[in-house]
């Protein structure tokens, strides 16, 4: 069983800024923005969320646009009071206000379905509280993120563990799914399938090796097995979600040679720089 995520990349550190009252990357060309609480769209789940800005902490570059990266606080509880959540979730600024507007929402977005998935999880049991951090990547051709974290149930043997990912086209604004990414998608999926099994044993394998990884429910060649991943300059980041192979998020990274065959022409950009 895997107790802990095997994470190589995240080139934003979350623990590293919480000290700040925000986490993530941002620039410093402004001022911090002085803290806000909003009224937004609620998850379905909560009866009271509130939402506050923190810093900008760091900051990034694609497509050679500069952007300023903050975290948001969303914080609240689940109607019965039974649930608890604090999310710090990203947020862009500048760059292209268009790839800035579809990060941001994709990003709300994701945080929100996880703070929904981990209150039916709990199914009305009493005492859970969920914590999920944002790190964010930029590539020079899209920008991404993880929002990853634990639910702690009380009374339960261990908390479960969410994650998920957006990918952000910094040319188009669009998202990049399994479909964009490859010329065609279940050739990219049995690729990322045969990869897994082999790269697995050498990142969580006994000594770090051992023969391929036999078929299981997990690697099977299915969109919803591989659907949380990032660019990164090694490959593509694949983040799995717990109980897809135990307790816990082991991460993987296929390197960019391995799929450069069925890679869509115009995601091979992501493989450079």
């Amino acid at each position: 069983m895997i107790s802990h995520t095997k994470s190589r990349l995240l080139t934003v550190s979350v623990a590293a800024t919480v000290g700040l009252a925000a986490v993530g990357c941002a620039s410093t060309k402004s001022g911090p923005p002085a803290a806000q609480s909003v009224s937004p769209k609620p998850a379905s789940t909560s009866t009271t969320t509130s939402v506050a800005a923190g810093p900008p902490v760091a900051s990034g570059v694609s497509n050679n646009k500069d952007y300023t990266v903050t975290m948001m606080a969303i914080d609240g509880t689940t109607p019965d009071g039974a649930g608890r959540w604090h999310v710090l979730v990203g947020q862009l600024s500048g760059g292209d206000p268009a790839v800035t507007d579809a990060f941001n929402k994709s990003s709300s977005a994701s945080a929100h379905q996880q703070i929904d998935q981990a209150s039916a999880d709990a199914n009305g049991v009493q005492g859970w509280n969920l914590e999920l951090k944002s790190a964010i990547t930029f590539r020079p051709t899209a920008i991404g993120e993880v929002l990853s974290g634990s639910s702690y149930t009380k009374g339960a043997a261990h908390p479960t563990d969410y994650v998920s990912t957006v990918v952000i086209d910094s040319r188009s604004a669009h998202p990049i799914t399994l479909g964009d990414l490859f010329t065609e998608e279940q050739a990219g999926l049995d690729r990322l399938s045969e990869q897994t099994k082999i790269i697995w044993p050498k990142v969580y394998g006994p000594g770090g090796d051992g023969p391929p990884m036999l078929d299981e429910p997990g690697n099977r060649p299915v969109p919803k097995n591989f659907a949380n991943w990032i660019p990164t300059a090694a490959g593509i980041e694949l983040h799995f979600t717990d109980g897809q192979f135990g307790h816990g998020l082991p991460v993987i990274t296929v390197p960019w040679s391995t799929v450069a065959d069925v890679l869509a022409p115009d995601m091979t950009a992501l493989a450079q720089g």
